[in-house]
């Protein structure tokens, strides 16, 4: 996608139009697109934005999980953050969490991606290395109310976590469908 300016200027006759010949080699195109990008980020003065509503990211959550068992910690740099969770203390939530961990390591990690988009309208991610760890890296132009609904969001989530419904029934319900397909 690009303007019709960019368009004429670079595809103005069929030869010209192969001008991009491969994602992986270079053309002038990628390169003027890179370097508006880079001028749209000192500019807006995205970087330090970014440094600074990533910090309220992670200190918001903070104050606001601080008082949840499972939240771990809260951690990350500029707008990538990552929120760890840890399994449940009370004996009867630790052994539904171990025998989901059996079924598969990474059903928390799905079943509060789930709830968060389901419930929330939030689309999120675990991560790939630590299915314990909710990714949030949310784009640098992201407003302040977009950023406190998602505080909220993750809040309402987390405050099901300590009850044996609400968040750990659709844990239940994910693995008996994992089981039937087995």
């Amino acid at each position: 996608m690009m303007s019709d300016a960019v368009y004429d200027s670079v595809y103005t006759s069929f030869k010209r139009s192969i001008i991009h010949t491969s994602t992986y080699s270079e053309n002038g195109l990628s390169m003027r697109a890179g370097l508006a990008t880079t001028d749209v980020l000192a500019e807006s003065n995205l970087g330090e934005r970014g440094q600074r509503l990533g910090q309220q990211l992670r200190d918001k959550p903070a104050q606001r999980l601080s008082r949840y068992d499972m939240v771990k910690d809260i951690c990350g740099l500029g707008m990538m953050s990552g929120i760890e969770f840890r399994a449940p203390r009370k004996l009867r939530l630790k052994i539904l969490f171990e025998a989901l961990a059996k079924i598969h390591p990474a059903m928390f990690g799905q079943v509060l991606v789930m709830r968060l988009f389901r419930y929330q309208s939030i689309y999120s991610q675990i991560c790939g290395n630590n299915f314990m760890v909710l990714k949030v890296a949310p784009a640098l132009v992201i407003s302040e109310a977009q950023l406190n609904r998602f505080l909220d969001g993750i809040e309402a989530v987390v405050e099901l976590m300590p009850s044996s419904t609400g968040f750990w029934s659709e844990a239940v319900g994910m693995a008996r469908r994992v089981i039937n397909v087995i």
